[in-house]
């Protein structure tokens, strides 16, 4: 009964985890993000994903409706990005 709990969790943790906010490396070391609306400047739009064109993008962030970018970062499509 137990590892059927477990195995359940797992299944139904997945699909969370694979459409995360948050940015993920790439095999080649570019920033791949989930696709929320228009790619930031420096980002290529590839599936549902977005993905950095260069190694050294700076990071972006879905931007939170309502909500201004945090300090340090600026609105860059639906994202806010880095300041280099």
């Amino acid at each position: 009964m137990k590892s059927i709990v477990v195995i359940a969790l797992a299944v139904l943790a997945t699909p969370a985890l694979a459409e995360s906010p948050y940015p993920t490396p790439t095999r080649d070391g570019r920033e791949r993000l989930q696709r929320t609306g228009t790619c930031p400047t420096g980002y290529v739009g590839v599936g549902n994903k977005c993905e950095a064109l260069h190694q050294d993008t700076p990071r972006a962030y879905p931007k939170i409706k309502g909500a201004a970018c945090p300090s340090g970062t600026f609105s860059s499509g639906d994202y806010c990005k880095e300041f280099r």
